[in-house]
């Protein structure tokens, strides 16, 4: 990690949010901030942390009619920014696609209240226009290139190379759990055309989109893995997670599967969050990709 020799400080910091479910000895070993985001049921908030979203309460959550995943306000990033901001006078925050939520603005305000209390301190706030390990590799490029030395220009440099780049894709159970947060209305009538299907969701560049209505896990795997192979760039070296919630076993054939077939230079199996499993619903199982120009 590259120091600031006035603060002693390190030069540049990460900060990202739980729902990039970034592996715990990467978030480690880059120094990486995780700020858990929240969710909402019946008045009841929760943080996005193992202590507060054991499994038995989010399998309970994951039954509730409604959630609101409304994010923080100001005053909980400006405590966040300023407890990062112990290790570094420069912070990045990659944060979750924006598209669907108020995160940028009220992590803007949150930044400018930190700014506000340590003048020597700067956050850029950066807009991943994605969740889950498609957030958490943007994340991990710029916490690479901190760790590289690099300034501020650089570390963002390199976070913009790498959403340009990567893709992500779910097999779902269903539609219904996503349909409570209202934002995927349309897709949801596309899901619900087919009895005993597995709807095959993409996230990419903030946009979600349909793939495919796969009629088993196993279709809808093998549909997985033909969108990682085909991803644009095919001749760049692959990095790919795979991401999981309650299927341990699925998730390490593909990842068995993925390194005998595409060879990938590095592949990362990475639990979602609580709050993701909540939202999403049981049974998830993902990909997040990118390939390296």
């Amino acid at each position: 990690m590259n120091y600031d020799t006035r603060t002693e400080r390190a030069a540049v910091r990460v900060v990202t949010d739980s729902v990039a479910c970034l592996p715990r000895h990467l978030v480690s070993l880059y120094g990486i901030h995780v700020i858990p985001v929240r969710v909402t049921v019946a008045e009841q908030v929760y943080r996005d942390v193992d202590e507060e979203l054991p499994a038995a309460v989010v399998h309970e959550l994951q039954r509730a009619t409604a959630i609101d995943t409304t994010p923080w306000p100001p005053d909980v990033y400006r405590r966040e920014y300023l407890e990062a901001g112990r290790a570094s006078s420069n912070l990045i925050h990659i944060v979750a696609f924006s598209q669907f939520t108020s995160t940028m603005s009220l992590a803007r305000a949150g930044a400018a209240m930190a700014h506000e209390a340590d003048p020597e301190l700067n956050v850029e706030i950066f807009d991943s226009a994605t969740t889950g390990m498609a957030q958490g590799f943007i994340a991990l490029a710029a916490a690479r290139a901190a760790a590289q030395g690099g300034n501020i220009t650089a570390v963002l440099a390199a976070a913009e190379t790498v959403k340009a780049r990567v893709e992500s894709a779910f097999i779902l159970d269903s539609l219904q759990h996503l349909a409570r947060t209202g934002r995927v209305s349309s897709m949801k009538a596309w899901a619900g055309t087919l009895l005993n299907v597995k709807p095959v969701v993409a996230l990419s560049q903030g946009k979600e989109r349909p793939i495919a209505l796969a009629r088993s896990r196993a279709q809808g795997i093998r549909r997985l893995l033909e969108l990682a192979r085909n991803s644009p760039g095919n001749a760049g070296p692959l990095h790919i997670a795979v991401m999981e919630s309650d299927r341990v076993l699925e998730s390490e054939e593909l990842r068995q599967t993925i390194d005998e077939q595409l060879r990938p230079a590095e592949c990362l199996v990475a639990r979602v969050s609580g709050v993701t499993q909540i939202v999403a619903g049981p049974g998830l199982l993902g990909v997040a990709f990118y390939r390296d120009g």
